[in-house]
């Protein structure tokens, strides 16, 4: 696997991101003070308008290599700069050989017979084409009251108002319709021969023809808009129990707006060819379709927080949360009922069809506890003052429905380090552990498996000597110990050697120089 001579160069992929970002703001804020309490007191209000538009297109072609005279070897693309890299499995006095893609690019420029598309790769690159083209505007308004006061000779702070939004989402995709290279009859069902089979359109085409592409896929034909709206009220309290503890306690009701990935209209349907008279449990066809109903989660929000700060510049500090959340995220995907689809917003004749979507999937909670401690090592003796120790702590608790979508989610989490900082030298060790994480259902794998991230502990490295006040040398590692990350799906019918999917290890990336101020 050493000599490149052993490689054939098969295909070569080209691909173009052309995608455009609109974004235009206003906002108004007026803040008044009023002096006719006995207490300070202010007022504020103000109001907001964002639209954002977003239109991208990401065409890519896939070319097949011919070669020279039907020669198809890597050799000559070679990679010269990035080369006889040693991997983990090689032999370590050589490298697996790297191609080029600048080097084959140039020799493509030259010589354009060296890469040319097949008919079935010219149908592929008009499909994507259509399939990545797609366009969205969003428009937000919003208007808030708010209210500060503080109370007790300023130890109690009092923040509180409320928030109205509405949001406007307009948005075209690709639509694709595998039906549509059929005849049908004027009450709409299929024209069949005398064997009963559909009869296709004269302008199909031959099956994967680019004329059948032509009439399957529509390029931004999948148009929707929708919009929604809500109050968000707020409290904010903090309270200085002494000159070195606070207390916090907060009320908020919060949203999260689906990503546009998940708004953006887009439909891929395929329609079996059954009778549902005949059979009545047949599955008519299945549809994959973006849900731009899908609405905003919302959360109710309590917090309960408190801090001590010593006086040699420590702090402690403990917090409480929780989150009630309604219209929670998830995955749906069952044999839709006429109730089914006019909550998807689609049509009726889809009745019986397998529809599978992201859809607002219920109420979820999560529960959380926090705690920090940031403190000098000097109490422990006079050898320790020029040291720092920090540790901080996340635990969470999920609570929800199967198919609630809790990506992003770490149940558990810490943070520790020391830093040792004399005279002009600064050293830091910080260590970061991240509990297993779930990433999604893995639905090949069976109803109930999930992706994860393998827990695992990373040690970063900052280093810093400061030759003037305004010169230094520092040097940041990240990794040390060369912790891989490990992909894992887990699931009742997964066997436990086949959890293990995939391992990423990058290394020890790692940046040194010269910092200053001049």
């Amino acid at each position: 696997m050493y000599d490149p001579n052993n490689f054939n160069l098969n295909t070569a992929t080209d691909g173009v991101r052309d995608i455009r970002d609109d974004v235009y703001t206003g906002n108004l804020d007026v803040k008044r003070r009023f002096n006719f309490l006995p207490f300070p007191f202010a007022v504020q209000v103000g109001g907001g308008l964002r639209e954002n538009e977003r239109d991208r297109t990401l065409p890519s072609e896939i070319y097949t290599h011919q070669g020279v005279n039907g020669d198809r070897s890597s050799a000559p693309y070679l990679a010269r700069v990035y080369a006889n890299q040693p991997m983990r499995y090689n032999d370590v006095s050589q490298g697996v050989p790297s191609l080029s893609t600048y080097r084959a690019y140039e020799a493509w420029q030259d010589n354009p017979s060296l890469f040319t598309m097949t008919p079935a790769q010219v149908v592929a690159a008009a499909i994507n084409r259509v399939q990545t083209s797609e366009n969205i505007k969003e428009t937000v308004g919003s208007y808030y009251f708010l209210t500060e006061a503080r109370l007790f000779k300023n130890r109690l702070q009092v923040l509180t108002g409320v928030r109205y939004e509405t949001t406007t989402d307009d948005g075209s995709g690709a639509l694709r319709d595998d039906s549509a290279v059929f005849v049908r009859n004027a009450d709409g069902t299929f024209a069949r021969n005398a064997a009963g089979a559909r009869i296709r359109k004269p302008e199909a085409g031959a099956v994967g023809s680019l004329q059948e592409a032509q009439l399957v896929y529509r390029e931004r034909g999948y148009h929707a808009k929708r919009s929604y709206d809500g109050y968000y009220p707020s409290l904010h309290l903090t309270f200085n129990v002494t000159n070195n503890f606070l207390a916090r306690a907060a009320y908020a009701k919060t949203y999260g707006r689906p990503a546009f990935a998940d708004i953006i209209p887009n439909a891929v349907t395929s329609e079996n060819d059954v009778d549902p008279g005949a059979n009545r449990d047949a599955e008519l066809g299945t549809i994959t379709v973006r849900n731009t109903g899908l609405l905003p989660w919302s959360a109710e929000n309590f917090d309960l927080s408190l801090e001590y700060y010593t006086n040699n510049g420590g702090t402690f500090g403990a917090s409480l949360f929780h989150k009630e959340i309604t219209d929670f995220f998830g995955q749906f995907q069952k044999i839709a009922t006429l109730e089914d689809l006019a909550a998807l917003g689609l049509d009726s004749r889809y009745e019986g069809w397998r529809v599978s979507t992201r859809t607002n999937a219920g109420d979820a909670s999560v529960s959380g506890l926090e705690l920090s401690l940031s403190h000098s090592l000097r109490p422990l003796g006079e050898w320790a003052r020029n040291f720092k120790g920090f540790v901080n702590a996340t635990k969470l608790r999920l609570r929800g429905a199967q198919e609630a979508n809790f990506t992003g989610f770490l149940p558990e989490s810490m943070n520790w380090g020391i830093t040792f900082a004399p005279k002009r030298f600064t050293a830091m060790a910080k260590w970061n552990y991240r509990s297993a994480e779930r990433r999604g259902l893995i639905a090949a794998f069976g109803p109930d498996a999930n992706q994860y991230y393998k827990a695992r502990t990373h040690l970063d490295i900052n280093l810093s000597y400061s030759f003037t006040p305004n010169l230094a040398l520092f040097l940041n590692a990240r990794n040390v110990m060369g912790v891989a990350d490990v992909n894992l799906i887990k699931g009742s019918q997964v066997p436990s050697y086949a959890e293990q999917s995939q391992i990423q290890d990058y290394g020890v990336p790692f940046s040194i120089g010269l910092k200053g101020s001049f």
